[in-house]
């Protein structure tokens, strides 16, 4: 899973990206989450999101840390506009196929 949707101590919810090791969006109501993920433009996303949110899957303390750290910079990183949600980690031509096992 490229991004997991966990709920922070003050009630709002955090996107993780384990590409980027970190949070790419902090600090979102629900409905919030729900647009990121519907401008992605893919139903079945929207449907994991919403499934997601009901989970509530609370932040860890160290991703407290780096959702704070993120609040002194002003923005969470960013994974950049070209990511899909749900890649792999490796872009396309990066694996050869003929030696994935």
């Amino acid at each position: 899973m490229a991004w997991r949707i966990e709920q922070q101590s003050n009630g709002k919810f955090a996107i993780y990206s384990t590409r980027i090791n970190d949070y790419i969006v902090i600090d979102a109501d629900a409905q919030q989450i729900e647009q990121i993920y519907s401008d992605k433009g893919v139903k079945v996303y929207l449907a994991s999101a919403r499934m997601q949110l009901t989970r509530q899957l609370a932040v860890p303390a160290e991703g407290e840390q780096k959702i704070e750290a993120s609040r002194r910079r002003g923005k969470p990183p960013t994974e950049g506009p070209e990511v899909p949600i749900g890649v792999t980690g490796f872009p396309l031509g990066e694996i050869d196929p003929e030696k994935v096992s």
